[in-house]
This record gives C-alpha cells, sequence and structure tokens, in this order.
C-alpha cells in the first residue's frame, strides 16, 4: 500500500520540506482502495505518550497506521525523512544520518511503543538518486550497527518485497517484553 501510494504521489520540489510530503503521502494512502477493507486508520503526526524512558523525548510518528482494536500501543509507524534536499545556497545536504539517529533510532530506543514490533523507515531522495541514497543510509546504519542493536549486523531484503531492490529490512534487539523490532526500509525517488 505504502508503494502504490507513493506511486500516485504529485511532483515533490528538490527543497521540499517533510511534514507536507508526508502530509500529502498520508491522504494518497487514505485513498488507497485497499484501505476500505482492513480495519485501520492512518493518521499523520501521532505523538507517543507512552515512552519507554522517562528521559526519552516523545517523539512523533510521521504516519501511524492503527488498527481498531481497544489497545493503543498497537500500531504501525512510518517515519518519513527527506533526503539529498537543496539547500538555500544550492548545495545538496545529504541528511543520511538524521534518518539514523533521528528516524530509525527511535524504533530502538522504544521511543515508539516497546509493544510495536514492526515499523517502516522511508527515505524520499529529492534529488532522485535512489542507489546513492540507499548507500549512503546503510553505510550509516551499518557504522551506527551497535548502538542500533543491530541483529546479525546487516541490512538485509525485505521479507514482505523481496522483489523490490530499494526495499530492505533491519532486525534490532531490544530488552523489552516484545522482543526485537523489525523494521522495514522504503528508499523512493520523488518525480
Amino acid at each position: 500500500m505504502i508503494l502504490t501510494a507513493w506511486d500516485s504521489m504529485p511532483p515533490i520540489a528538490a527543497d521540499s520540506r517533510e511534514d507536507p510530503v508526508t502530509d500529502e503521502l498520508c491522504k494518497k494512502l487514505r485513498a488507497a482502495k485497499e484501505l476500505v477493507e482492513l480495519p485501520l486508520q492512518i493518521r499523520p503526526q501521532v505523538v507517543e505518550l507512552d515512552c519507554a524512558d522517562d528521559d526519552v523525548d516523545q517523539g512523533r510518528m510521521d504516519i501511524a497506521f492503527i488498527p481498531t482494536v481497544p489497545d493503543e500501543s498497537i500500531y504501525f509507524a512510518l517515519e518519513c525523512k527527506r533526503v539529498n534536499a537543496r539547500q538555500a545556497n544550492n548545495k545538496t545536504r545529504r541528511y543520511f544520518s538524521e534518518y539514523v539517529t533521528e528516524g530509525l533510532m527511535r524504533f530502538v530506543t522504544g521511543q515508539y511503543s516497546q509493544a510495536v514490533r514492526h515499523g517502516g523507515m522511508l527515505a524520499f531522495a529529492l534529488d532522485g538518486d535512489v542507489k546513492g541514497t540507499m548507500k549512503g543510509v546503510v553505510k550509516n546504519i551499518i557504522e551506527k550497527r551497535e548502538q542500533l542493536k543491530l541483529v546479525r549486523g546487516e541490512v538485509g531484503t525485505s521479507r514482505y518485497v523481496p522483489t523490490n531492490e530499494y526495499v530492505r529490512e533491519t532486525r534490532h534487539s531490544r530488552s523489552v517484553a516484545a522482543g526485537d523490532v523489525l523494521v522495514q526500509h522504503f528508499f523512493l525517488p520523488v518525480k
């Protein structure tokens, strides 16, 4: 559903901010035909109030897929990060490190619910260089594998979309009742 919704996105400028792109993606996801048959809601900018540690800042999940069950700790969070953004000085800022430290790490630390066993990261390459984006982000993940508690120390092929070369997954160990968290990584170009 995420890949289909992304394909229907309008053109995005090379200097776009994250929030407007995330909001548009959320609208496309809500309009998806598959959603009618699924017992869930799709909401932007959901705040997780039950962090694992009181010292951890509460984060805003860019997009949350929330099932219609009476348990607020169950959801699928999709964290969106822009990469390769054109700056005012016409230079490109990569944001690969921010993808890891301000996105992926939130799944590991419990900033997103300790009950979550699956999550998603979406990197949208504002300059269209998806291969370069993937290479840079994967390099950052490997460099920070100990902090990320990366199981097997690798970024693997997605078990859910194994034929798409731009979707990967990582598994991270956590010392919570739910155990490890499996994160799907979507590396997507903009039009």
